[in-house]
């Protein structure tokens, strides 16, 4: 027994020695990175401590503004080591530079229900998923969705009319969750899973229950552990959910691959005009090919689907939720969006909204940046480097993960004067001083940007389009409180955003 605990404090003092070297190595190698000093073996695990409790935004932001120099810095949670990088002239080379590519190990929570899709695999085979999704997200079919935004916010619609003018109050949040929801189903698997029809829906309440789900293991640092994350209770509620969302993309993906076979053995169709007639993201999936010149499979089309409809279902609907917080904290501005539709797209409520007619809605896209900028609905990104480089001779280590905030970018007084003030016209093409690309990036930047982005602005400028034309947003006292924000996986109001909705007469 004696020899075992003499093995195990050996072990114990050659990892401590082991981590006490590694840690001074680095820190010798990343001596102008500016940085706290840190502790042996604990690194700033002290000073992160302080960052618990409540109001966590003020309490990250004032440590950042401490430590923080040029807009750099480095941090060691224990022995892991991070840096945190915002400087707009490191960002393009961050998001572009081969070693930086890889996710880091926080985003396997996400792989029990998406896999190894393009959000979560390596790069290898994100790269080649990412050319074989593209044609999904290209102009001529982001044109042919549009049929879908406009029918479903036609549904949206008349949900709100039956709300409108009873000066109860409504969470918009919901709504527009219910939204997004039908929207990206249609679109992504041709078919709607009827959230806005009032009933309850059991994917839509899968859907929002695993992304509350992987917050809960993200934020215990216990769940990081699989083999723990097992054993627990969340586990298996998790185990039960994936059964319900992996069920109904197999059984849509199932359906779409019997009728497709079906019309090819009728000679209704082939290959060629099936590319034609795509109507979802899921034919472009069913006619793609691998390296090797196979279809995917099953799992490999359902896992892309999941991808998508994760990343543009809470993404979005957080998206929009803050704009309209911004509108009734900003009643003028509401009124001159309302305006700008009103005398391009006219003020019938009953007629379509078209793709040219969004182009020229300039002020409410300034609106939705501003928006963007001050809410960004993933405020950070983080990236594993995979080997050691060089950053405009700031050196990351293999193994490090880079932190990029662009919630700390866009609220960052050296890039954006007045930063808090909600400013639309900063927008403006002969504003001054001129927007530098590389400090505003809620969708971020480089190879690994978002894929969808295009297609996320069309939808929420043709919904928001609708929304302003048919109703005014208000808020439910004198003046919209202010929100208190926190971050569940996406930026999110503490409380439920709430607010009367009044028809345009």
């Amino acid at each position: 027994m004696i020899w075992l605990l003499l093995l195990l404090l050996a072990a114990v003092l050659a990892y401590l020695i082991y981590s006490y070297r590694y840690q001074a190595r680095i820190n010798r190698l990343t001596s102008n990175w500016p940085g706290p000093p840190s502790l042996p073996i604990i690194g700033h695990l002290h000073i992160f401590a302080r960052i618990i409790g409540p109001r966590p935004f003020k309490r990250v932001t004032e440590l950042i503004n401490c430590h923080l120099k040029d807009h750099r810095g480095k941090l060691w949670l224990g022995t892991k080591f991070y840096v945190f990088d915002c400087n707009p002239k490191d960002i393009q080379a961050l998001c572009s530079a081969k070693q930086l590519l890889q996710k880091t190990s926080d985003y396997r929570v996400f792989e029990n229900w998406l896999c190894e899709g393009v959000f979560t695999s390596g790069v290898d085979k994100w790269m080649h998923r990412r050319k074989m999704i593209a044609p999904a997200f290209n102009y001529g079919m982001i044109k042919q969705f549009m049929d879908v935004y406009e029918r479903q916010a036609r549904i949206l619609l008349s949900r709100l009319s039956a709300l409108a003018d009873n000066r109860q109050p409504v969470d918009f949040f919901q709504l527009i969750s219910c939204y997004t929801l039908d929207t990206i189903c249609e679109t992504a698997l041709g078919t709607s899973v009827d959230s806005q029809s009032g009933q309850r829906s059991e994917y839509f309440d899968a859907v929002r229950e695993i992304i509350h789900i992987f917050d809960s293991r993200l934020k215990n640092l216990l769940y990081r552990s699989a083999l723990i994350y097992r054993l627990t209770p969340l586990a298996a509620r998790e185990r039960q959910v994936l059964k319900t969302l992996h069920g109904f993309t197999e059984r849509i993906i199932k359906e779409r691959l019997a009728q497709i076979s079906s019309e090819l053995a009728n000679r209704n169709c082939d290959a060629e005009s099936s590319q034609q007639q795509t109507l979802s993201l899921l034919d472009t999936l069913l006619l793609a090919r691998t390296a090797d010149g196979q279809p995917l499979q099953v799992r490999d089309i359902r896992e892309e689907v999941d991808t998508i409809i994760f990343g543009g279902f809470d993404l979005t609907a957080a998206t929009l939720k803050f704009f309209m917080y911004n509108m009734t904290l900003h009643v003028a501005y509401q009124q001159l969006c309302r305006e700008e539709i009103w005398r391009v797209c006219g003020r019938d409520t009953t007629t379509a909204i078209t793709m040219e007619q969004l182009r020229e809605l300039d002020y409410l896209e300034m609106c939705l940046k501003e928006s963007m900028r001050l809410y960004p609905s993933a405020p950070i990104t983080a990236r594993r480097a995979t080997a050691n480089c060089t950053i405009n001779n700031f050196f990351i280590p293999k193994g490090c993960d880079v932190i990029i905030s662009p919630m700390y970018m866009g609220r960052c007084k050296d890039f954006f004067p007045d930063p808090l003030a909600f400013k639309p016209q900063r927008w403006a093409r002969d504003a001054q001083p001129r927007i530098e690309p590389s400090t505003y990036i809620p969708f971020m930047t480089g190879p690994r940007s978002c894929l969808g982005q295009r297609y996320a602005l069309v939808m929420m400028k043709l919904v928001l389009a609708h929304l302003l034309r048919s109703f005014y947003f208000e808020p439910l006292g004198e003046r919209q409180e202010k929100a208190r924000l926190i971050f569940v996986m996406t930026l999110h109001t503490k409380n439920p955003y709430l607010c009367k909705i009044r028809a345009v007469e």
